[in-house]
């Protein structure tokens, strides 16, 4: 499914502002004496700021993480090294032998 970038780097804002607008719905309503809408409001507005600031730390992380293209770059730790692949295994075709 595609999503246009433009939506998918602006999600976590859109979390927040959701859980501001619910937590304002709750507040709002709450006060004038229904409890069900104060309690659901400020809940589910909570658990949408959390979400969006979960996907947002998530992000940056992501983000920062990039892996070395050198020896040096890991020395200097200012990258991650790749562990997933086994440069052993993936050395070129030997070409010594001629069929």
């Amino acid at each position: 499914m595609f999503i246009p970038k433009a939506i998918y780097e602006n999600v976590p804002y859109y979390w927040i502002v959701l859980g501001v607008l619910l937590i304002a719905f709750g507040v709002y309503y709450g006060t004038a004496g229904n409890q069900e809408y104060f309690l659901a409001g400020i809940g589910g507005g909570l658990i949408a700021c959390i979400w969006g600031l979960r996907v947002f730390r998530r992000r940056l992380a992501q983000e920062a993480r990039r892996p070395c293209s050198t020896y040096d770059d890991y020395l200097d730790q200012t990258c991650e090294l790749n562990l997933n692949r086994d440069p052993i295994t993936e050395r070129a075709p030997d070409r010594s032998k001629a069929d």
